[in-house]
Order: structure tokens, then C-alpha cells, then sequence
């Protein structure tokens, strides 16, 4: 499998909770919701067979949350670590797996560091984002690697493609003078054509990230450095969308985000992280006959960052990553459909450090096929990936579904998955370990979920086991490599449920999960950072022009190492927001954070900021 397509084009719960519903049940408003990630491609929320939490633009500015972080902290089964305020780094876990086993996609284009293999989701600006998809569980199977944990899928601002011109702006200003501004502009012919432009600017002086940080003395001892300067951080940032539906049913777009500025930090080497983050890409598809699709993409992807100690150059990293994919999607009757394609992505790595090898290309085949007989539907997908590191893996999944009645159905699934290592694993320099294998995954869930008069529920459980984990361990003289020698077990019981009560929406969902070491001496701890309990809960009303709501979010306790030792304890918080709209058009609004100025930590040592508020005025034409 050595052609390079780049050349050519030149499983299941149901409890995914968003606001305000569960996304497989009908919306209030006979909507029909598209669900694009879970099958890649597009199915109605019925067909999917996958747990997919959905949270849209409308949701986005109901909530008034300020960050992609604050937006999916509310997703079943997700927790966050976190060293500080906006722009600091954020790590994302699904179901109690490693931050490094969630695939992260904007407009279809992979994205984030193939050094660290992690993406840094708070660079990201939620001003530019129209919509995630967020599916928990493995999806291996038709993304390769990663995608452990699950996918989380953005995709960027593109409008109503109406006819006309139509703007939009907001302005915003809150606590540790923070400041944001947003404006675009969007709209079409009305006959097929469409467009989105919009520029954001955000900025903050932040607040005291660590209290102290540690240093190493010439005698192997450690000190401390206290500070309390506060650690800012500023992004610009801007995104461009455009497409056609053409008269014979082809369709073209094309696409390009791009956020760049900086984040203060604490530290003895480095203090200042300047970035880059650009995704560009380009789509068309085609139909073949009147049962048969035919995709193509391209994309490409840059994570940069220059580290700074005092405004002096320190070191950078930089990945740059080129993406194709060519898919077929066909329909084989009313009641079955295949989907079949080749995609590939090659890794670049440039900066500072001299890694041996700073390119590697993943080529993939991938199927699936979907059937509904009677009651019953089924799933079914198989990928392999060959890579130029490890050769070839081979991933699949299957999926089961039965409607008892009307309002209420039974899923089981299972599915394999795999991370690869990381460029810092297998080539940092005189600690890279060539002979890394993927970590592996075997995963099974069984759920249940129904419907209500005006509202759903679901439950669901899950077991992962995940082998070959890489940890870094002496090889003896002092001497650390990573290396293949742990694995784990992450049990998980998710609970969901959303309804109306009069003129209130509620929804909620908790997950009790037991994320712990399989094997070795430390076999029974839990894996660092993940708590065993969360929590959320929302309730929205409204009062004419007027809407309120609150939410509570809550974590159990958590450890910071890996020998459970060092506790964190579990915290809980209140939001509470308001909304006025003056006209049709015209809104202000106002959200007050952590009302209860609750005292806690995402990372050991690291702060989070206490009672906070935020008041926007913004303009949308309706």
C-alpha cells in the first residue's frame, strides 16, 4: 500500500446528552438532526449507531461559554485537566482514557501535535466554531489512530447560505479584563451558493496560574520559586467558508481557519508560548448514478509553537500535516448502504530539536456497512491502516440495535482500536525507542434508552481494555525510554436524561467510571487525573424576552501521580446566566461563573479562577 493518494487528488451508548436533548431522540422542533462524525457521513440521529453528543452554534450562545473547553465539559463520560485560565493547557479525557486517545478533527482535517500527539483544543477559538460532534468509543475503524477514547469533530462558522447578506457581531467584557470582539458577515445566492467570513479577537490578563514552580540546585535537591504575576493570554483569530450545490448535484467547498497569539505561563526555562494553529481544506463530491456518492478531500494542518523565557527565543515545534481522502458511499436499496474509502495523512515535524526521522505517511482502507431489517439494525466496519513506522493494523467494530416499541431501544456493540506512538516516543534524541508498537484497545458496551412525552433517557455500560500502553521507565544508568509495558481497564456506567417541566428544560447526566492500572505493581490504582465520578445538570428558562438558566458541573476526587498518593479533591460548581433580547436582532447578556468561589485544582498546583463574570452585548439578524 505504497500509492500515495495525496499524488491521485493533487460502539454504543446512547446517553449522549446535549443541550437541550438526547441527540438520537426527534427534536422538539421536528428538526431533523445530521449526525456527520459517528459514520463519516451524513445520517440522521435515528441511524447512528453511536454515542454522539451534539452541540450546536445556538447551544454554544445559550450556554455563553467563553471556551471549547467550558462547551464540552458538559458531554458524558469527559473530564478535563487543566493548568490554569483561558489559553492554558487542557487535556481532554473520554471514558478515563488518555488524553492522547481522542482524535480531533476540524471540517474533517486531523489536526493537532505529532510530537506530543495531543491537541491543544484551548488555542482553539470558540468564536470561529459552529458546531461539535462529539462520539464516545472507539471509531479506529474508520478514522485509525487515536481514536481510543472517541472523536471530536468541530467544524468551523458557515452561515445560513441564505439569500442575501447578512452580518453578525458581538462584543464582550469580564472579570481579570477580559475582553472579546467578534464580527462576520455570511450568506448566498439562494440557489446553491454560500459563504462565512468571520474575525475574532480575545484577550486577557489572566490570573495567577502557580503559586510557585519547582527548580532544580546544582546538588540533584529541588527549590521553589514563588510568583504572583498573573499569566495572560491573547488570540486573533479568523475563518473562511465557501460552497456551491451545482444543478447536477455536485457540490464544492472550500475552507480556512487560522488563530495565533500568545499564552503567559510560569516556569525556570520558559515562560511565553507563542503559537500558530492554520487548518485549510477542500472538498467536492460528486453523485455516480441515483444510489452512489463520490468524495474527495483535501487538508491541511499546522500546530506551532515557539516557547520564550522572558521574551528570549527558547525552543519550537512545529507540525505540519497534509490529508486526502477519497470516499464512495452508495445505497443498496431502502434498507442497507455501504460506505468504502482510501484515506492518508502524512506527518512533517520541524523546530528546535533534531529528531532521527521527521516524516512518516499512514495510508488507510476503510468500509462500513449499515442495515435495518424490521426492529433491527446493524453496523459494521473494518479498516487497516499501514504505516511507516509499524507497518500494518487492522481495526474493526461492530454494532447492534433493536426497537422494543416506539420509544424505547437496546444497543450492544464492540470495537477494536489503536494509538501509534508519538515522534517524542519513538525519535527524541537519545531517548526515542524505535521499536514501539501501537497501544491497543478492545471495547464493549450495552445500553438502553427510551423516550418520553417530552423528553428521553439512557443508560449504558462500557469496558476498555487497552494494552501495549507506553510509559516512560529507566533502562537503567539514568538512562529513560518509553517503552510498551502497562495496560489498563476502564469500567463505566453513564446515566442520562433530559425533559421539560413546565416552562423549564432540564437535562442532565452522570458517569461512574473506574479508569485504573491492569497489570504490574501498580496494578488496582486509578490512571492519573481521572476521576471516578462526574456530573452535570442544566436548566434553562423562558420568560418572554428574557431567558435564565444555571448549571452545575461536579468531579470526584482524582490523583495526580501515577501511585496514587497525592489526591485532588472533588469539587463541584454553579454557573448562572441571564438573556435579554432589546428587539429582534439585538441581545445582551450576562453569566456569572464558580458563583460559589469554589477553591479547586484540574492539576496539581495549578489554579482555576474563582468567582467570575462576563457581560456581551451581540447582533444577529434574524
Amino acid at each position: 500500500m505504497k500509492t500515495s493518494i495525496l499524488t491521485v487528488l493533487g460502539s454504543v451508548s446512547l446517553s449522549a446528552v446535549s443541550f437541550p436533548a438526547l441527540v438520537w431522540a426527534e427534536p422538539a422542533n421536528n428538526d431533523i438532526e445530521i449526525i456527520i462524525t459517528a459514520g463519516r457521513k451524513a445520517q440522521t440521529a435515528d441511524e447512528t449507531l453511536a454515542p454522539v453528543t451534539v452541540i450546536t452554534r445556538k447551544e454554544i450562545e445559550q450556554t455563553q461559554a467563553s471556551s471549547i473547553a467550558e462547551v464540552i465539559e458538559t458531554t458524558p463520560g469527559l473530564s478535563l485537566t487543566s493548568s490554569g485560565y483561558m489559553g492554558k493547557q487542557t487535556s481532554v479525557h473520554l471514558r478515563g482514557t488518555n488524553d492522547s486517545h481522542v482524535l480531533v478533527l476540524i471540517d474533517g482535517v486531523k489536526v493537532g501535535s505529532a510530537t506530543l500527539g495531543t491537541t491543544p483544543l484551548e488555542l482553539f477559538p470558540l468564536a470561529q466554531v459552529e458546531r461539535i460532534e462529539i462520539v464516545r468509543g472507539p471509531r479506529s475503524s474508520l478514522y485509525g489512530s487515536e481514536a481510543i477514547g472517541g472523536v471530536i469533530q468541530i467544524f468551523t462558522r458557515k452561515g445560513s447560505g441564505t439569500k442575501g447578506i447578512q452580518p453578525n457581531a458581538s462584543i464582550s467584557y469580564g472579570s481579570f479584563n477580559t475582553a472579546k470582539a467578534n464580527a462576520g458577515i455570511s450568506g448566498g445566492s439562494g440557489e446553491g451558493t454560500w459563504f462565512n467570513l468571520n474575525a475574532a479577537t480575545e484577550r486577557t490578563d489572566g490570573i495567577n496560574s502557580q503559586d510557585f514552580y519547582t527548580v532544580y540546585l546544582p546538588d540533584f535537591s529541588t527549590g521553589k520559586v514563588y510568583e504572583s504575576d498573573k499569566d495572560g493570554y491573547r488570540n486573533n483569530s479568523f475563518s473562511l467558508r465557501a460552497g456551491n450545490r451545482f444543478e447536477n448535484g455536485m457540490t464544492a467547498e472550500a475552507g480556512v481557519m487560522q488563530a495565533q497569539g500568545k499564552s503567559e505561563f510560569d516556569g525556570e526555562y520558559q515562560n511565553e508560548n507563542h503559537f500558530k494553529q492554520q487548518v485549510t481544506q477542500g472538498k467536492f463530491s460528486a453523485p455516480v448514478g441515483a444510489s452512489t456518492t463520490i468524495t474527495a478531500q483535501l487538508g491541511n494542518s499546522v500546530d506551532k509553537q515557539d516557547s520564550y523565557k522572558d521574551s528570549v527565543f527558547q525552543e519550537r515545534f512545529q507540525t505540519k500535516r497534509t490529508s486526502a481522502t477519497l470516499q464512495t458511499d452508495m445505497q443498496l436499496g431502502a434498507a442497507g448502504n455501504v460506505t468504502a474509502g482510501l484515506d492518508q495523512v502524512k506527518d512533517k515535524v520541524s523546530g528546535t530539536t533534531d529528531y532521527a526521522v521527521t516524516s512518516r505517511k499512514n495510508t488507510g482502507l476503510f468500509a462500513s456497512y449499515q442495515l435495518t431489517a424490521g426492529d433491527n439494525k446493524f453496523d459494521i466496519s473494518a479498516r487497516q491502516d499501514d504505516n511507516e513506522q509499524f507497518g500494518k493494523k487492522a481495526t474493526g467494530g461492530v454494532a447492534v440495535a433493536h426497537e422494543f416499541s416506539e420509544g424505547l431501544r437496546a444497543t450492544a456493540s464492540y470495537g477494536s482500536a489503536f494509538k501509534a506512538p508519538t515522534f517524542n516516543d519513538l525519535y527524541y534524541p537519545f531517548s526515542g525507542n524505535a521499536d514501539l508498537k501501537p497501544e491497543n484497545s478492545k471495547n464493549l458496551e450495552l445500553g438502553v434508552a427510551g423516550r418520553l412525552a417530552s423528553g428521553e433517557w439512557a443508560i449504558s455500560a462500557f469496558q476498555n481494555k487497552i494494552d501495549d500502553l507506553i510509559q516512560w521507565r529507566d533502562t537503567g544508568g539514568g538512562i529513560w525510554k518509553p517503552m510498551n509495558v502497562a495496560s489498563a481497564k476502564i469500567t463505566g456506567l453513564e446515566l442520562s436524561a433530559a425533559q421539560r417541566l413546565g416552562e423549564w428544560q432540564i437535562s442532565g447526566n452522570a458517569t461512574f467510571q473506574k479508569p485504573e492500572v491492569a497489570s504490574g505493581e501498580q496494578a488496582g490504582d486509578l490512571l492519573i487525573n481521572r476521576p471516578k465520578q462526574i456530573f452535570n445538570l442544566d436548566a434553562e428558562r423562558q420568560l418572554g424576552r428574557v431567558s435564565v438558566g444555571a448549571a452545575i458541573h461536579a468531579e470526584g476526587r482524582r490523583y495526580n501521580d501515577t501511585s496514587n498518593l497525592q489526591p485532588l479533591a472533588g469539587f463541584g460548581t454553579l454557573d448562572l446566566r441571564a438573556k435579554y433580547a432589546i428587539n429582534r436582532d439585538l441581545a445582551v447578556s450576562a453569566k456569572l461563573a464558580n458563583v460559589l468561589d469554589k477553591d479547586y485544582e484540574l492539576r496539581k498546583g495549578y489554579n482555576q479562577p474563582g468567582v467570575n463574570g462576563m457581560l456581551s452585548l451581540e447582533y444577529q439578524p434574524k
